[in-house]
């Protein structure tokens, strides 16, 4: 090894388990929510794959769009990098499978946990997609990370990827990877367009890196012993597709000393003596120690696994996807884990994902097997009010003309689809998707006013930015329902949360309690009106009226001379949960925060 020494890693730390349902990750899980509400939309997400892809494949077709360069990472199949960052980590993401929910979460807590400008240093293992519903958004995610940040991000070929090239002879056939995302026929063609792309991609993509601190990067396994005891140099390795192919595909046991050469081949390939061997040889292969490897590959219910068989701190295989995991690895679901790589030192790091985020990721990107009855993506309800005029799709003509009449049968499906997404959105408090998804829905009827009402809602929860275009959707549904109770409420909290008129607020709140004198919480919407506009005698009749109604919500302290300001913003918060929304177009309106 021309006087190499391979010396023991540091041992690694426990794992530090961060909360991301507090206030302090507040910036993190908003921008979470923003990704998975712009993703949650095939059409959107395959689009972004296949343009995402188009540009990381005319980056890599470049000289100068060589990987990685602030790594100094070398060309090649297996590259091999001269520089870490010096005040900087970088953070390795193992196995995503097509969890978009995991890879959003990871990407925005690396970014605020770096710390510094521009984009962290990231490394991704391979495995990004897994034949499921989130593929095209996933894919999206890290090549379009890959685009705006060349230099400080390096992409793996896992055996997912591997297969994704269309290589037929690839071991592991049936494995699930992004040809195989569920879509529905409209999406056939631009799923096309992706896959097309990602092939020019791939070539360009590395199996493994060595890092200049020693760490192999790779997400299979070290390649076979016998194999690299027959490869002279590094550029031999980099030539040989069985090696190549071994830190793709490869597995390692966690207790075996050796595998036999053939036992299993495409699973399990190196016990700990035999990973120990591959290490010396490739250390002789590159000319520098290669000390420890980071790996995806398995899946461990801890979402990381150390293989102490291997020694302490020399294998650490990563998880990074939050997949639920079966009764026989302990039930539950599992954390989405990073690794963070600074000054030689290798930690892991758990992320503890907030419930209502976990429902949202499973409304918008069903696991497969759920609702085996409706296409993917379309939800039960929707499919079976269509079933009937859905068109089958036909064995593909190249001769025949477009049928206008398959687009006009489509588009109530596709209402209806964007109707839901947006329900979903809202729910989970995602404002900004569910305001875009009430848009797309254009057709004239009572499915559109729902739309209209419920992006008025979106808007209000939006904030300070969006008040007024709910003003804009609620004077247009007023306009065109002027007895519709619900519609002056929410423009007479309109008016108050967001336009501090409470006098506005006041002649729309009384048209809604004069409509519908049961509504309880348009009675302490008035109270809180008057309040505010220094009517205590109205603002207290007006809250008696509301506790008569069922209203839990409790009366400010002080009704003479206005409310304080500590109590306006959580009376403001709590107002616009009253907001009321429509669940369906043929159901009646509910509040927010029912």
């Amino acid at each position: 090894m021309h006087g190499s020494q391979i010396t023991a890693p540091p041992p690694p730390g426990p794992p530090a388990l961060v909360d991301l349902s507090g206030p302090r990750a507040s910036a993190v899980m908003t921008r979470v929510r923003r990704m998975l509400a712009t993703f949650g939309d095939p059409s959107i997400a395959l689009r972004r794959a296949a343009d995402a892809a188009d540009g990381a494949a005319r980056i890599l077709g470049t000289a100068a769009g060589r990987m990685g360069s602030s790594l100094g990472l070398t060309a090649g199949a297996v590259t091999a990098g001269t520089k870490l960052p010096e005040d900087r980590p970088l953070w390795i993401l193992g196995d995503l499978r097509g969890d978009a929910l995991a890879l959003a979460t990871a990407l925005a807590f690396v970014d605020e946990a770096d710390g510094a400008e521009g984009a962290a240093f990231v490394a991704l293992l391979g495995d990004w997609c897994g034949g499921v519903s989130g593929d095209a958004a996933t894919a999206a995610m890290v090549l379009e990370r890959f685009n705006a940040s060349p230099d400080r991000t390096l992409l793996l070929k896992g055996d997912r990827e591997w297969l994704a090239s269309a290589d037929p002879d690839a071991a592991l056939p049936e494995a699930p990877h992004a040809g195989r995302m569920p879509i529905r026929d409209e999406h056939a063609a631009m799923h096309r367009r992706w896959m097309d792309a990602l092939s020019q991609v791939m070539p360009h993509v590395p199996v493994a890196a060595l890092l200049s601190d020693g760490t192999l990067l790779a997400h299979g396994s070290v390649p076979r012993p016998a194999r690299l005891a027959a490869l002279a140099d590094w550029n031999q390795l980099q030539s040989s597709e069985p090696a190549l192919r071994d830190l793709a595909f490869g597995r390692l046991h966690p207790r075996e000393e050796r595998v036999q050469a053939g036992e299993r081949e495409g699973g399990v390939m190196a016990g700990w003596a035999d990973f120990h061997e591959a290490m010396t040889h490739l250390s002789r292969l590159a000319d520098r120690p290669v000390q420890r490897l980071v790996r995806g590959q398995d899946a461990a219910p801890e979402g990381h696994r150390w293989f102490r068989s291997c020694g302490e701190g020399r294998v650490l295989t990563l998880t990074t996807m939050a997949d639920r995991i079966g009764g026989g690895s302990g039930d539950g679901r599992r954390h989405p884990c990073v690794a963070r790589l600074k000054s030689g030192r290798l930690r892991v790091v758990q992320l503890d994902l907030p419930e209502d985020v976990i429902h949202l990721a499973e409304q918008l990107f069903p696991p497969q097997g759920k609702d085996a009855s409706a296409p993917a993506s379309l939800p039960a309800r929707v499919a079976a009010r269509h079933a009937a005029t859905m068109p089958v799709a036909p064995v593909q003509d190249a001769a025949r003309a477009p049928d206008p009449a398959d687009d006009a049968r489509r588009e109530p499906v596709a209402m209806d689809m964007a109707f839901e997404r947006g329900l979903r959105l809202l729910k989970s408090r995602a404002w900004g998707g569910a305001r875009d998804a009430f848009r797309e829905v254009t057709s004239p009827g009572a499915l559109r006013d729902a739309a209209l009402m419920n992006q008025a809602v979106a808007c209000l929860g939006l904030g300070a930015p969006g008040h007024q275009d709910a003003l804009a959707c609620l004077r247009q549904l007023r306009q065109a329902h002027p007895r519709r109770a619900e519609v002056h409420f929410n423009l007479g909290i309109a008016f108050l949360a967001g336009e501090r008129n409470p006098s506005e607020a006041v002649r729309s709140l009384r048209l809604a309690v004069e409509i519908e004198p049961d509504l309880a919480d348009a009675w302490w919407a008035l109270g809180l009106a008057a309040a505010m506009r220094h009517d205590a005698a109205t603002a207290a009749s007006a809250f008696a009226r509301a506790a008569e109604g069922g209203c839990e919500l409790p009366a400010p302290g002080s009704l003479h001379g206005g409310i304080p300001i500590r109590e306006l913003a959580p009376a403001m918060d709590a107002l616009r949960g009253l907001a009321r929304h429509q669940p369906a177009a043929d159901t009646r309106f509910v509040a927010l925060h029912a």
